[in-house]
């Protein structure tokens, strides 16, 4: 957004007189009100965007906490509990959900977002709550697959919607926020299957977490604007015609092509499946482990995983902020942030799983679960503000798409992967070998230093080149109350 600074920009002090109506003071200080008042407007869409975010990530571990009294309901044993509800289930949730994302993510560059965001969660949340009434595991794994839906295709969605409503200078922060929602909303799931469960069964969290995202969905299609792409590219708002010129670049294939090469996009999606593998283990597998192999209550080892995502939330906050103010400072320095703490995440986890006495009151567990939680956080909203940052505004929704379907392979492949080691060497040993995954993504991650100033600079080219040809217009500003944005 353009500075606030000059007369122009603050609203008359008692006493003194308005600008004259017609006058270049009058025209500015207007425009000037009416930017104050629209960036309070995306403030409010980002909020509810997280709170939609929250309870859709909400449902995608609420089988873990209660892994074991849905495996004696099907007549499990405890190898087919691991393979068929650890490793399967999840699998189906992310095989579904990547190519959704895909999809999704296509239309995510051509359609209205905000609708096709509620159609996506209607759709994934539906299933969630008809789990209530399954009797069968099958039935339970058809609606986990079509639960996925949602999960993998908001992601593209969410991030295309904030790359148009905050510039660059600000999107580290923005996406720690909804990243604090995707991961909060993963610890919540947990807290609610975990508490509520045991005490009423493990169907219940199903309907406690879908029917809130489905009606935050409908809240934000009757009430959210369309923002226009690409309104926050600071290129628009630079040159004799700041402030009129309305991007209208269109997405096609070979703009997509063309930025899967870039050498930044291809590091940020390798370093997806080793770095998801880990949290694989968090989502299906850690609660029952603390559970059966530590032997804790399912409360006790719930709070574990609770204090875990405390960690998670301070560290995407202040790696969020931390990282934005590296990027604005010199980009190629916020890179090595997030390999280092990715790696020292990964350290914590060696304790937690080979030491069997925590000290008194759980105090080490509890302690290195904080740790943990707070270091592996770093990168998640950076990582993506980088994405956001590299891409021009008609491929984000493309590319997200892509994100998004190697985060759901290492999210699915992730525990099924575990479930096969846990069968050859016990899972002690398989979930140490997974927190090693986590060394790996460190170094892609660093590498990312080596081309992020390249790569932000092409994004600036790309956009000033398609600003110059046939495929924008110059559109006047109308004194509606509402600068970059049309009625979803």
């Amino acid at each position: 957004m353009p500075s606030e600074s000059s007369d122009a920009s603050r609203a008359p002090r008692e006493g003194e007189a308005i600008p004259a109506a017609g006058t270049s003071s009058s025209v500015s200080f207007q425009r000037r009100r009416l930017a104050r008042r629209e960036r309070w407007k995306r403030y409010g869409v980002v909020g509810l965007i997280t709170a939609t975010s929250l309870f859709l990530y909400a449902d995608q571990n609420l089988i873990g906490p209660n892994m074991s009294a849905i495996a004696e309901e099907f007549g499990m044993d405890e190898k087919e509990k691991d393979v068929k509800l650890g490793g399967l289930l999840q699998l189906a949730f992310f095989v579904v959900g990547s190519p959704a994302s895909l999809i999704i993510g296509y239309y995510a560059d051509r359609v209205r977002r905000v609708r096709l965001f509620f159609w996506t969660t209607l759709i994934g949340e539906g299933p969630c709550m008809a789990t209530y009434w399954v009797t069968s595991y099958w039935q339970l794994f058809a609606l986990r697959a079509m639960t996925g839906i949602a999960v993998g295709g908001c992601l593209p969605l969410l991030f295309s919607l904030c790359g148009d409503l905050f510039a660059s200078h600000e999107r580290s922060y923005v996406a720690s926020f909804l990243t604090i929602a995707t991961g909060a909303g993963v610890a919540l799931g947990q807290v609610v299957a975990g508490t509520v469960g045991p005490a009423y069964g493990w169907r219940l969290p199903f309907i406690l977490t879908s029917a809130p995202a489905v009606v935050l969905a409908t809240v934000m299609v009757l009430v959210v604007d369309e923002p226009k792409r690409g309104a926050q590219e600071e290129e628009l708002e630079s040159g004799d015609e700041a402030g009129d010129v309305s991007y209208k670049a269109k997405m096609n294939w070979s703009k997509v092509k063309k930025q899967l090469l870039v050498k930044t996009n291809i590091l940020v999606l390798a370093q997806g499946l080793p770095g998801t593998v880990p949290w694989g283990v968090f989502n299906s597998y850690f609660v029952d482990f603390l559970h059966k192999q530590k032997g804790m209550t399912v409360q006790n080892a719930t709070a574990a995983i609770t204090v875990f995502g405390l960690g998670s939330a301070f560290g995407t906050i202040g790696g969020g902020f931390i990282g934005q103010r590296m990027y604005n400072k010199k980009k190629s320095e916020l890179p090595i942030l997030m390999g280092l703490t990715t790696a020292i995440g990964a350290l914590p986890a060696y304790y937690y799983l080979n030491v069997n006495d925590y000290g008194p009151g759980r105090v080490g567990l509890y302690l290195s679960c904080l740790v943990g939680g707070v270091f592996c956080s770093v990168t998640p909203p950076n990582v993506r503000a980088i994405l956001l940052n590299v891409n021009p505004p008609e491929t984000r929704g493309s590319m997200f798409a892509f994100y998004s379907q190697i985060d759901d392979v290492g999210k699915g492949g992730g525990p099924a992967l575990v479930a096969l080691l846990i069968v050859s060497m016990g899972r002690r040993v398989a979930f140490n070998v997974a927190f090693t995954f986590w060394f790996v993504c460190g170094v892609i991650l660093a590498c990312i230093t080596f081309t992020i100033d390249h790569d932000v600079e092409m994004e600036r080219r790309a956009v000033l080149e398609a600003l110059q040809t046939d495929e924008n217009e110059v559109a006047p500003i109308e004194n509606d109350g509402d600068l970059n944005a049309d009625r979803g």
